[in-house]
């Protein structure tokens, strides 16, 4: 499992975050040949070394060969008619729908026109983000608050601030931290393609540690007066056990239909919760009671601290920071003989440790069959075993 730190220093943006993939060592030829992958796509990178107020780093220009006007439709026509894996598509497909209703909500369109995201660089800052992590292995994203300097910008859509109006909607859904750099103004130090990668996949976590095995710099195109236009990323390879910080909220219930308790642990995980449980304990006066347990990102507390004075009887809540220690895992596709499912691998010193079926599968399974979801499971597993593991 790799971790991916994002300092942002002076700024974001896509070709920023691919500069820093390939600062850090990884062969731009590898995200060529996946980006070739998608259709109509022509281009060539020009990567270069750079200093941005004495701190070297890597410069990657975009040489586009097509001058193709996209439309978002277009956009999510060629990723998911491309042959990168689901894992990369459904990421772009999320960036994507985040940049898009972003778009939509700051201009008050349904289909706003892409102006200056129209052009192929948009795909290629994109798609080879994702592309990029996909080789390293990356499966957690951090990022620092984000660099922003006082006053206004002029854009395609006219006067704003310095934020622009998509990547400031994207900062207020996501309660995203700011720096301001005061000795500088009037300069967009955050585009929306770079803001709708970053928010799409990381948590913007000061208190995440990480010990730097390879780090690499991006640098933007424009080199700033009064600060270094640049961003560095800093990998962390876990082969063992990933250790990471979140919030446990606990409260005690006493006076709530078994119900309404049941419907409340879906609203959690609907909501993003990593895991919600309930136990039970006598209280007060003998009273037999429930405690509904939340682990939640950090960023996440105060939301679901809502959710449970909102949703349930309630009247106040326990929160504790604690450490969560996670064994590497990943879900793909098993071709069993009841068709595809989902199957969860766990690895444990670089060793795969165990192959478990997704429960909702076998659930769906065992009706089309009519056959128990105890038979179908020992079916399966046989057949995990058979692939995974050559028991027989």
């Amino acid at each position: 499992m790799t971790n991916a730190y994002f300092n942002l220093i002076g700024g974001l943006s896509g070709d920023m975050l691919l500069s820093s993939f390939f600062d850090a060592g990884l062969d731009e030829k590898k995200v060529i040949l996946e980006l070739n992958k998608i259709l109509n796509l022509n281009f060539e990178f020009n990567i270069s070394k750079t200093n941005r107020k004495n701190i070297k780093a890597t410069h990657t220009n975009v040489i586009l060969k097509d001058s193709i006007k996209w439309e978002w439709n277009k956009f999510y026509e060629v990723v998911k008619n491309s042959d990168l894996s689901e894992k990369v598509i459904l990421n772009i497909i999320n960036c994507f729908d985040l940049l898009k209703s972003a778009e939509q909500e700051a201009h008050d369109e349904e289909n706003p026109h892409l102006h200056e995201l129209g052009t192929s660089d948009t795909l290629v800052d994109i798609c080879g983000f994702f592309i990029s992590a996909d080789i390293l292995g990356i499966e957690n994203f951090f990022c620092s608050p984000l660099p922003v300097v006082p006053g206004f910008i002029k854009t395609s859509h006219g006067t704003h601030e310095t934020l622009a109006p998509a990547t400031k909607k994207i900062v207020e859904r996501f309660k995203i931290p700011l720096k301001y750099i005061n000795n500088s103004s009037n300069i967009e130090t955050i585009t929306p393609t770079g803001i709708s990668i970053i928010a799409s996949c990381a948590r913007f976590d000061d208190t995440v540690n990480i010990s730097s095995q390879m780090n690499g710099t991006g640098a933007g195109t424009k080199d700033f007066i009064g600060f270094p236009n640049v961003l560095s990323l800093i990998l962390e390879t876990n082969t063992s056990i990933n250790k990471s910080l979140k919030y446990l909220l606990e409260t005690n219930i006493d006076d709530m239909s078994p119900e309404f308790i049941g419907n409340f642990i879906d609203l959690s995980i609907s909501e993003g919760a990593l895991d919600c449980w309930i136990s039970t304990y006598t209280g007060k006066k003998n009273r037999l009671g429930n405690n509904i347990n939340i682990l939640c990102n950090e960023n996440e507390k105060e939301k679901f601290i809502n959710l449970i004075i909102n949703e349930t009887t309630s009247l106040g809540v326990r929160s504790t920071l604690v450490e969560r220690y996670e064994a590497k895992r990943k879900i793909e596709k098993f071709k069993s003989s009841f068709g595809p499912i989902q199957v969860k691998l766990k690895y444990f010193n670089d060793q795969l440790h165990s192959v478990k079926p997704e429960f909702d599968d076998l659930k769906k399974i065992s009706q089309l069959e009519g056959s128990s979801i105890y038979n179908i499971n020992n079916i399966i597993n046989n057949e995990i075993n058979d692939k995974y593991f050559n028991l027989n």
